[in-house]
Order: C-alpha cells, then structure tokens, then sequence
C-alpha cells in the first residue's frame, strides 16, 4: 500500500467564524421593539372596548327643608298645625238639626287642577267644624261644581254639608252612596 496516496478531500466545508456585525444586532432589537409596541397598542385598543364601563356614582346633593313650606295667604288666616286639631271658629254643632259636624270625617279631593284648591277647602271646612282626614287630587280635573258623596249611614250630613259648602262653593251632584269601605265618612271633590 505504498504507492498509493490518498488525497483529502474535505468531507464537511470549514466554517470560519464569521464577525458579528452591530448594525444586524440594532435592527433584530429595533424590530422586536416595534412588535411589541404594536401589540401592546393592540390589546390596549381592543380590551377597552370589550371591558364593560363602570359606571362613576356621583352623590346627588340633598337639601333638608326643616319647615314646611307655606302659601303666601292673600288674606290675613291662621295655618293650621298638623298635630293640633284646629279650633273651629263657629260651633260644630249644627243648631237647626243638632248634629255635630266636628263627628264627620272628610276627604276633600282638588278636582279642578287649580293648586291649593283641596287645601283651602279643608280650611274652610275645618273652620265650621269639620274633620278633615286627607287631602288630594282627584282622579281627574275636569270636575265643574262641588260633588259631594257621603256613606248611607252618614245621609243625614248630607243636606247640612251641602248647605255649608253652598255658602262658598256652586254644589252640583250630591249623593249618599259613598262606598263603605272608604275611609272617610264624606267625600268633597271641588270643581272649577
């Protein structure tokens, strides 16, 4: 086997190490920098819109009025407190049938869509000796002239309240089928 010679040849080509170069070191970072900025915008963007707002309470102001508000009387009257019963200026007791109007309890109902109009007819009343339960508003303000609605056991209030009312107000309808489960003994609704 002398006279043979083997020439080498390479099997694997020689790899020489190859200089590292910055400016490829600067764009890799530079790029991995701006993916990472457009993803964050992205997600930044797309989970607000996706999270439900809460909503800020704010607390609302609150006043305390301590004293009732009053109307401005165009004449010169007492108000009535709510704990004291008012002192009618005439007698409660009816002279001519003897009954006793303090003994008969009202609601009076504003059925004319006028303001204050309940109120100063609970005062009027109040001042003849009538007690006055409630106050209100009536289903509807179309009502003309005083209507006036006792319960059957109470009929004979009937001509005396129409006679008191007529002094001051117009009385249309009147009628003793007041409904026995109302909690008043009268009805008033006053009209235009």
């Amino acid at each position: 086997m002398e006279g043979l010679t083997f020439e080498q040849t390479p099997s694997a080509p020689i790899v020489t190490p190859r200089e590292r170069s910055p400016k490829r070191f600067f764009y890799l970072l530079a790029t991995i920098a701006v993916a990472g900025l457009l993803l964050f915008g992205l997600f930044r963007i797309l989970g607000s819109s996706n999270e439900p707002k809460k909503a800020e309470i704010t607390p609302t102001p609150t006043e305390f009025i301590t004293e009732a508000p009053t109307e401005t009387p165009t004449e010169a009257k007492e108000t009535p407190t709510p704990t004291k019963t008012p002192t009618p200026t005439a007698n409660p007791v009816d002279s001519a049938t003897g009954l006793d109007r303090s003994t008969l309890s009202i609601e009076v109902l504003n059925g004319s869509g006028i303001t204050g109009v309940a109120a100063s007819a609970r005062d009027y009343l109040e001042s003849l000796g009538y007690n006055v339960i409630s106050i209100g508003n009536a289903e509807n303000s179309d009502f003309q002239n005083v209507t006036i609605q006792v319960k059957s056991t109470q009929s004979n209030f009937l001509a005396l309240l129409s006679k008191d009312l007529s002094a001051k107000y117009t009385v249309g309808a009147t009628s003793s089928d007041l409904s026995a489960t109302s909690s008043a003994e009268a009805l008033v609704v006053i009209g235009k």
